[in-house]
């Protein structure tokens, strides 16, 4: 991002040059009102440089996933805009957001499906800078199949998107996995990709292939699926949206326009 004056980088280095050099002169000029001897300051002068850097890494982040291993440009750019879009926000199991948000919404999806894709690039992003960064906005993943027409293809990605948010990336999963959806019916959710994904997520492959091996994951989207038709969800079609209290009763929220959030606004604001 380019701030005035430079990139964020070199304005704060900037700042922070002036700052050192600033309390260093004070501390060795401007003392006038003291009595004590010069070198009683010593120790401050050396410790402000130490601060200064102590700030500086402090601030400036942990390095990308995208620059830790050899990923195509393809791969790297949506690192990047995931790692952007949900970095610094809770993420535990399939929730992302705060757990004492006060709205809670629930999207049931179909990792392939195109529909879903335009609602998680669309709308979505919108909704988690806007409401879920606020703490006003909680976001559950639902499994409903649609698009992926094999049963066991479907079981597959769905679990393994679960098996990553044991390690708190599922969202991370999940938005990768739809910025980097490939043509419908081409069967290519097999276990080179999705170990692709979750080694772009960051997650740790070895646990995470243990935990896909775990019992229940498959109950787990069995329940999902019936909490859609006991909504009145048609099967088979993604995505559907529930939208309710966090703790309360939840109810459909229609929405065709995938795109955009106005609706999804409204519902969250009549909420609040």
């Amino acid at each position: 991002m380019l701030w005035p004056g430079g990139s964020l980088d070199q304005v704060v280095s900037n700042e922070f040059r002036s700052l050192t050099i600033g309390v260093l002169c004070h501390t060795f000029f401007g003392m006038q009102g003291l009595r004590k001897d010069l070198l009683s300051y010593l120790p401050l002068a050396l410790a402000v440089p130490v601060v200064v850097i102590a700030v500086i890494v402090a601030t400036s982040g942990g390095p990308s996933v995208a620059e830790s291993k050899s990923f195509s440009s393809t791969e790297k750019s949506a690192i990047r805009r995931t790692e952007a879009l949900l970095a610094g926000i809770p993420q535990r199991g399939a929730v992302l957001g705060d757990p004492q948000a006060p709205v809670t919404l629930q999207l049931f999806g179909d990792l392939q499906c195109p529909e879903v894709r335009q609602v998680m690039l669309g709308a979505i992003p919108v909704l988690i800078r806007h409401w879920v960064r606020d703490g006003k906005l909680r976001i559950v993943y639902r499994s409903l199949k649609s698009d992926t027409h094999d049963s066991a293809e479907f079981i597959g990605q769905q679990i393994a998107a679960l098996a990553a948010g044991q390690q708190g990336k599922m969202w991370t999963f999940i938005d990768l996995f739809y910025r980097e959806q490939q043509p419908q019916f081409t069967h290519y959710a097999d276990d080179a990709f999705l170990e692709g994904i979750a080694e772009q997520a960051g997650v740790e492959l070895r646990s995470w292939s243990e935990e896909r091996e775990a019992e229940g994951w498959s109950r787990r989207i069995e329940a999902d699926e019936s909490l859609a038709s006991s909504k009145g969800f048609t099967l088979g079609l993604t995505p559907w949206f529930l939208i309710g209290p966090t703790g309360g009763g939840a109810r459909p929220l229609l929405h065709v326009a995938y795109e955009e959030s106005k609706v999804f606004d409204e519902a969250i604001r009549e909420l609040l």
